[in-house]
C-alpha cells in the first residue's frame, strides 16, 4: 500500500528546489526561541538561564468529570495503541487468561513499513545467518555515546529472537511467511547486520514501485496479529482515544478514561500499557525534545499523522517523566524523495560536500546543514547497472541503495528499480538531460560549478583514489555517458525515537526515578533506548522494540514468566 505523506516541516526557503516533487508544500518553521532573560545584558557568561517558558503538557490535567463517563469497563489490562507493540502485548497477556481492552483512536491499527530487527530468530538459524551480538551492542552503544540504558539493549538482544519466532507462528496461522532482508549496508567502515526481517503473503511479488507494494511488511503482519488479538478475546475499541491516565492514592496505575468528551468509558484496569508511538507529528513537542528533526523536507506515517504523543503526554500528566537525554533521536531516512544510491552528491551550489558511502540517515542529516538544505544525486547512463554490480557483490546497499523488500539470496532488481526511477522522473524528483550543462538549468545550480565538480569527481574515478572526501575506490563510477541524471535529495522524518523514561521492567518512572506500579510503555513510547542519532547498523531495530517489548509487557502485566515464555539468548 502506498504511504500518505506531508511535508509540513520544511523551510520555506527550500520551495524552489522541492517544487514540483512531492515536499512542494512546504511551510515555515517556527524556530526554537531562548528565554527573554537569556537575551538581556548583564549575564555571566556560564549562569544558568531559568526557562520560564512552559510546555502544553507541563500545564496540569484537570480530572475529567464523572458526569462526562457515560460507561465504565472493567478489565485485568487496557493497551493504549493498536499497533505492533500494543497488539503483541495485549495478545501476549491474552494467551495467559487476561481480560484485555484495546483502545485506539484511529478506525484501523497502525501500521508502516516492514523491517524487524530479531537476533537468532528460528529463520536465522535455518539460513546459517550469525551475528556477533555483544559487537552489534558495543556498536550500538558507542553510536549513543553510552547515553542509554545498556540493560534494556542486553534484554532486547536476548529476548528479539523468542519474540519473532512467537511472532512467525501467527504469521503462519494466517498464511504468511517470514524472510531475511538482504538490501542492507555492506561495507569496511559502516556496515550493517543481517538481522532484518519481513513478512509477505505466500507467493508475493516482492517488488516496491515508488512507494508501492501489496502484500509485504508489516501492512500484511499487523492485520494478522489484529485477527489474532481478537481470536483470543481481545476487546478492540476503535475511535477510542485515551484521554487520561488513572492512578490511585497509593499512585498505582489503575485504568484509563477514553473516548470523546460527554461520551467518555472509563476502564478500570489492574494494569495499564502505553503503546502509542511516537511524536512525530507533534511539532510542540519536536520543538521541546528534537528541533534538528524541524529541519527535515517531510514527514511520512501511517495512519496519517496520528503519532502525536498521545501517550507520553497523558504519562507525564499522570506524574511519568520523559528519558533524561536530549536531544532526542529521529528517524530520517530519504523516503519522499529520489534513491540516493552511493553517487555523486552535490548542493544546491553544484559543490560536493561529504563521503557518500554512509547510511541513508546520515545524508539525510547531512545535507540539512547544507544552504537551504538542498542536495541531488548525480550519475549517468550506466547507472542501473553501476549500482546492481555494487549490491550484488556485498560491497554496498543499504535503504535507498539496496532495495526495500530485497529477499535472501535473490540479489538486486534492476527491472523494479528501472520502474521507480520512470515514475520518479514523472513525479519532477528526477532530472534527465543529455548534457551537463542542461542538467545544471534543470537542477538550478551553477553551471560552471557543476562541470567542474563533475570533472574533478571523473578525475577521482580515473585515479582510483578519493583525497577529497575518502570513498572507496570500488564505488566511485564515471559520470560521462549521456542521459545524465539529477535525483533531488528528500529528507523525511519516519518516526521520534525518544520517550518516556524506564527501564528492563518496562514500567514508567517519575521524575525521581521511581517505578509508577502498574503503567508500562512499549515500542516508540518507550524511552532510553536510544540517544542522539538513530543507529541504522540494525535496520528495523524500531519495529524490533515494538515486538519485543511489547510481547514481554503483555507477558509481564499477565503475571506471567518472561523467561520461560521467551528464552533468552546467550551472548
Amino acid at each position: 500500500m502506498k504511504e500518505e505523506k506531508n511535508t509540513n516541516i520544511a523551510d520555506v526557503s527550500r520551495r524552489s528546489f522541492l517544487k514540483g516533487g512531492a515536499a512542494a508544500s512546504a511551510v515555515a518553521v517556527v524556530g526554537t526561541a531562548l528565554p527573554a532573560s537569556a537575551m538581556t545584558g548583564g549575564m555571566n557568561i556560564g549562569q544558568e538561564v531559568a526557562d520560564t517558558h512552559k510546555w502544553s503538557w507541563e500545564e496540569p490535567a484537570k480530572p475529567i468529570a464523572k458526569r462526562h463517563i457515560k460507561k465504565v469497563v472493567d478489565t485485568d489490562i487496557v493497551v493504549i495503541g493498536a499497533g505492533i507493540a500494543g497488539l503483541a502485548a495485549a495478545i501476549s497477556a491474552a494467551e495467559l487468561g487476561a481480560k484485555v481492552e484495546i483502545v485506539e483512536k484511529n478506525k484501523m491499527p497502525a501500521f508502516r513499513g516492514g523491517h524487524i530487527t530479531a537476533l537468532n530468530s528460528q529463520v536465522q538459524q535455518a539460513m546459517g545467518i550469525k551475528n556477533d551480538t555483544r559487537q552489534i551492542i558495543r556498536e550500538l552503544v558507542a553510536w549513543a555515546q553510552g547515553r542509554v540504558d545498556e540493560e534494556l539493549l542486553w534484554q532486547f538482544f536476548r529476548k528479539s529472537g523468542a519474540a519473532m519466532d512467537w511472532a512467525t507462528e501467527i504469521g503462519k496461522k494466517h498464511d504468511l511467511e517470514v524472510t531475511m532482508w538482504e538490501g542492507y549496508y555492506k561495507g569496511p567502515d559502516y556496515t550493517e547486520y543481517p538481522v532484518t526481517h519481513f513478512f509477505h503473503e505466500k507467493d508475493a511479488d516482492l517488488s516496491y514501485v515508488y512507494g508501492h507494494s501489496n502484500g509485504i511488511g508489516n501492512a500484511t503482519l499487523v492485520p494478522a496479529m489484529e485477527k489474532e488479538a481478537v481470536s483470543k478475546g481481545v476487546k478492540v475499541n476503535y475511535q477510542t482515544p485515551s484521554a487520561q491516565i488513572l492512578r490511585d492514592e497509593t499512585g498505582k496505575a489503575v485504568g484509563v478514561i477514553a473516548g470523546k468528551r460527554g461520551h467518555y468509558t472509563q476502564f478500570n484496569a489492574k494494569n495499564v500499557i502505553i503503546a502509542t508511538g511516537d511524536y512525530a507529528s507533534n511539532r510542540e513537542m519536536m520543538q521541546r525534545f528534537s528541533p534538528f528533526a524541524l529541519k527535515a523536507d517531510a514527514q511520512i506515517y501511517f495512519p496519517n499523522k496520528c503519532n502525536t504523543g498521545d501517550g507520553m503526554i497523558q504519562a507525564m500528566q499522570a506524574g511519568g517523566a520523559m528519558q533524561k537525554h536530549e536531544p532526542h533521536a529521529a528517524v530520517i531516512h530519504l523516503e519522499a524523495g529520489a534513491a540516493s544510491y552511493g553517487f555523486l552528491h552535490v548542493n544546491a551550489h553544484g559543490n560536493r560536500f561529504k563521503n557518500e558511502d554512509v547510511n541513508t540517515q546520515s545524508k539525510s542529516c547531512t545535507k540539512e546543514l547544507e544552504p537551504d538544505g538542498v542536495a541531488w544525486t548525480i550519475y549517468d547512463k550506466d547507472w542501473a547497472d553501476q549500482v546492481k554490480a555494487q549490491v550484488d557483490a556485498n560491497i554496498a546497499g543499504g535503504l535507498f541503495y539496496g532495495q526495500m523488500w530485497q529477499p535472501w539470496g535473490k540479489g538486486w532488481n534492476k527491472e523494479i528499480e528501472l520502474m521507480t526511477q520512470e515514475a520518479h522522473i514523472k513525479d519532477g524528483k528526477i532530472m534527465v538531460a543529455n548534457t551537463i550543462d542542461e542538467l545544471a538549468v534543470k537542477m538550478g545550480v551553477p553551471k560552471v560549478d557543476l562541470e567542474k565538480t563533475i570533472a574533478r569527481y571523473n578525475d577521482l574515478h580515473k585515479m582510483q583514489n578519493d583525497p577529497d572526501f575518502g570513498k572507496r575506490k570500488e564505488l566511485l563510477t564515471p559520470i560521462i555517458k549521456p542521459p545524465f541524471y539529477a535525483g533531488k535529495l528528500y529528507s523525511t522524518v519516519l518516526t521520534m525515537c525518544g520517550g518516556l523514561s524506564t527501564g528492563s521492567d518496562l514500567l514508567v518512572k517519575d521524575k525521581n526515578d521511581k517505578p509508577i506500579p502498574g503503567l508500562y510503555v512499549v515500542g516508540a513510547a518507550q524511552g532510553d533506548f536510544f540517544a542522539n542519532d538513530y543507529p541504522t547498523i540494525c535496520p528495523g531495530i524500531g519495529h524490533g522494540r515494538c515486538l519485543t517489548y511489547g510481547r514481554m509487557a503483555g507477558i509481564i502485566a499477565a503475571g506471567g514468566d518472561v523467561d520461560k515464555l521467551m528464552p533468552s539468548i546467550d551472548i
